[in-house]
């Protein structure tokens, strides 16, 4: 578990290995997460509102 400015996220060990260092940042629609080394996958939005690396769902 990490803990930033009063936020707690929680990552999977084997994850963290793969992805090295992330940065969870907020945008207008919502927030961003990018990784050091990218691993593809993700979503859980609609059509590709998450290929921009960003998700506002």
């Amino acid at each position: 578990m990490y803990e930033v400015a009063g936020f707690r996220f929680l990552l999977d060990k084997d994850l963290s290995q793969e992805t090295g260092g992330i940065k969870i940042d907020m945008t207008y629609y919502g927030f961003s997460v990018d990784s050091e080394k990218p691993v593809g996958g993700g979503g859980g939005c609609s059509s590709g509102a998450c290929s921009s690396g960003s998700c506002a769902c």
